[in-house]
C-alpha cells in the first residue's frame, strides 16, 4: 500500500471514531434529558402543576422522583436484564371487581377513533408485575389477566387520542401520542403498585367537610385533581363523578391528560 492510501486509511479511520464517540455522545445526552423529563413529571404529577419541580428535585429528601425513574427504567428495558419489585404496603378498598371493568361512554368512543399501537414487551412486563403482586395474591388467574389486558389495551389506545381541554379560558387540544406509556406505567406503579383498588385518605379541600376523601384507583387520582379535570374537560362533554375513579379506564385516562397538560407546561418552559 503506497503511502497516499495509508494516510488515506488513517483519516478515515479517524472520522469513523469521532463519528462513533459523537453518536455515542448524543445517545448518552438524550438519555440524560428524557430521564430528566421523566423526573420532572413526576413532580409535577405528585406535587402539582404550580409546584417549583427544579427546587423540589434538588432536595435530596425528595425520593418520589427516584422511584418513577427506577420504574421507567425498567419498562424501557427491552433486554429483559432489569427487575422490578411492586410495594406491598398499599392501603385497599373493597369496591366490587366488576366496577373496575366499566367505562365512560365519552371517553370509549374518544379511543374508538384511532387504530391501538402495540408494544408487546410492555404487556409482558404488566403481566409479569401483576402476577407477582403480593397484594393481589388473593385474586383468580382469570381476574388477574383481565387486569393486565385492561391496563394495557387502555394505555394503548389512549396513546393515540387527541382531547379538547379549556384552561382559563383557552382551549387546547392534549396529543397523548406525545405521552410516552412507560411514563404513565411508571407512575402508576409508584401510585399504587398496578393495584385498581388502592386508596389514600386525604383531607377534604372544602373545609366545611370535616370527614377524608379519598385518592383512588391504578393513577391515584383524589377529589381536587377530579374537579380540575372535569373543569378542563367540559369542552369534551366529559364529567367523572368520584366513585367512577374505579374504573381502570377512566383512570388512566384522566391521569394521561394530566400528564399530556403537564409535558406541555414543560415544553412551554424550555
Amino acid at each position: 500500500m503506497d503511502k497516499g492510501k495509508k494516510i488515506d486509511m488513517i483519516v478515515l479511520s479517524i472520522l469513523l471514531a469521532s463519528i462513533i464517540i459523537f453518536s455515542l455522545i448524543l445517545t448518552s445526552l438524550s438519555a440524560k434529558n428524557r430521564l430528566d423529563r421523566v423526573a420532572a413529571l413526576s413532580v409535577l404529577y405528585n406535587a402539582g402543576l404550580g409546584a417549583d419541580y427544579k427546587s423540589i428535585l434538588e432536595s435530596p429528601s425528595y425520593q418520589y422522583d427516584d422511584r418513577v425513574v427506577e420504574a421507567y427504567r425498567y419498562f424501557t428495558d427491552k433486554s429483559g436484564s432489569l427487575n422490578y419489585r411492586l410495594s406491598s404496603s398499599v392501603k385497599m378498598h373493597n369496591v366490587s371487581e366488576n366496577d373496575l371493568f366499566v367505562c365512560n361512554q365519552t371517553i370509549s368512543d374518544l379511543s374508538q377513533q384511532n387504530a391501538k399501537r402495540k408494544c408487546p414487551y410492555l404487556e409482558t412486563k404488566i403481566a409479569s408485575l401483576i402476577e407477582s403482586s403480593s397484594l393481589l395474591s388473593d385474586r383468580s388467574a382469570i381476574f388477574k389477566n383481565r387486569l393486565s389486558e385492561e391496563i394495557y389495551n387502555a394505555l394503548m389506545e389512549f396513546a393515540n387520542v387527541k382531547v379538547d381541554i379549556i384552561v382559563g379560558g383557552e382551549i387546547k387540544t392534549l396529543d397523548l401520542s406525545r405521552l410516552d406509556p412507560e411514563v404513565v406505567l411508571s407512575i402508576m406503579v409508584v401510585e399504587s403498585s398496578l393495584n385498581p383498588f388502592a386508596l389514600m385518605e386525604e383531607r377534604s379541600i372544602d373545609e366545611s367537610f370535616s370527614d377524608y376523601v379519598h385518592s383512588r384507583g391504578l393513577m391515584q387520582i383524589y377529589e381536587m385533581t377530579l374537579w380540575t379535570l372535569n373543569s378542563w374537560l367540559k369542552q369534551s362533554r366529559i364529567n367523572i363523578k368520584p366513585q367512577e375513579l374505579w374504573s381502570i379506564r377512566n383512570n388512566i385516562f384522566l391521569g394521561m391528560v394530566y400528564l399530556a397538560y403537564a409535558n406541555e407546561f414543560l415544553e412551554e418552559k424550555r
